[in-house]
């Protein structure tokens, strides 16, 4: 959420007309498994590798394969697992191109063991 703008910006501009990172004023980093580079300020970094290429009329999707993940300590839970409230990632809708934050969490996975419906 915190970059959110920047994220933004970055997806709509075109890196052969303008420097992304020194327009943005964020910070390259070389990665460290692929040959691309990655935002310092970014909490998570996921480097992948483009496995397939498919065109979809107007639109390309990539299909990777994570080859590293890295995260700041600050986003780390006690086990050393990347927290999602402390990270506040945020999502983009397609059908009102819109960004959302992930909102708190509503219950634990793999907890509900029985369902007791009541007709009354």
């Amino acid at each position: 959420e915190k970059h959110i703008r920047e994220a933004d910006w970055i997806g709509i501009a075109s890196g052969r007309d303008v420097d992304k990172f020194e327009t943005a004023k964020l910070t390259p980093v070389k990665g460290s498994v692929v040959d691309a580079p990655y935002v310092e300020e970014f909490p998570v970094v996921i480097e992948c590798r483009v496995k397939e290429v498919v065109e979809l009329g107007l639109h390309t999707q990539f299909i990777g394969e994570i080859m590293d993940v890295k995260a700041d300590t600050e986003v780390l839970n006690e086990k050393g697992r990347i927290d999602i409230e402390k990270v506040k990632p945020a999502i983009f809708t397609v059908n009102t191109s819109s960004y959302y934050g992930i909102g708190k969490k509503i219950l634990d996975a793999f907890s509900v063991k029985e369902l007791a419906w009541s007709d009354t």
